[in-house]
């Protein structure tokens, strides 16, 4: 009905005068592997299970998410960046001693002269942490795979190795891990434990877990291949846009 030159009211529509656009896609993800190469992943074939489970991912993410990144790092007495050609070949750190109590502080820059099978999260969060912060993704991912409790931290720059672990030790990865979830990072921990007494060591991921709102698997070598593909998947949120 028209008055004139203007519409009149009421205008009368039905459902075919409608059209509904509905469009899905995926937010592009930036993901960090730490990769424990601690002396103690050679036991039980945890490094080995480790070592496929991120070839796998890296894999997965570049048929099937090429929108999204992956890097992956190992950590030990210290940390590394891992170059994905380099990753099949990658061993963990041989065991230097055996001694009951250890006890070395050392410059950073000597790390190389001391022992390297001891577990530096802090290090390996810390250097996730930058990589990730450089990475424009919408979402940004940290996934651990770890057998232990850390055993080494630096301060300022000192490296400190601690044997039996320390809580200064501890203090430190979790400071590092506030650092990553104030950063907007989410943290997903992957504790390999097969012997009743790695229960004791737990603790420390549920305190690492619940400090940076992450989530903590606990899981065996031969299982970890479907915990960490689903929380790759399940932490990867959709978007919808109606037009």
């Amino acid at each position: 009905v028209r008055t004139g030159n203007k519409p009149g009211l009421p205008i009368q529509f039905n459902e075919n005068d409608l059209e509904l656009h509905l469009l899905e896609g995926t937010t592009s993800c930036a993901l960090c592997i730490l990769v424990d190469m601690s002396g103690s992943m050679m036991r039980y074939g945890r490094f080995l299970a480790a070592k496929k489970v991120a070839m796998a991912l890296t894999a997965l993410v570049r048929q099937r998410f090429p929108q999204d990144t992956v890097d992956i790092v190992g950590f030990y007495s210290t940390s590394a960046v891992v170059p994905e050609q380099r990753l099949p070949l990658l061993m963990p750190k041989p065991v230097s001693t055996h001694a009951y109590e250890i006890e070395v502080h050392i410059p950073r820059a000597q790390a190389g002269r001391t022992h390297q099978h001891f577990t530096n999260l802090q290090l390996g969060m810390q250097m996730g942490r930058r990589i990730l912060n450089a990475r424009p993704a919408e979402q940004k991912q940290m996934f651990i795979i770890t057998d232990g409790q850390p055993t080494a931290h630096t301060d300022g720059d000192i490296l400190h190795l601690l044997y039996p672990p320390r809580r200064e030790t501890a203090l430190a990865t979790l400071r590092e891990a506030l650092s990553c979830s104030r950063a907007g990072i989410r943290v997903a921990s992957f504790a390999l434990v097969e012997d009743y007494w790695d229960m004791e060591w737990v603790e420390f991921i549920d305190q690492l877990t619940r400090l940076c709102r992450g989530v903590g698997f606990y899981c065996t070598g031969d299982n970890l291949a479907g915990c960490v593909m689903e929380s790759y998947l399940s932490g990867k949120k959709s978007k919808t846009f109606i037009a």
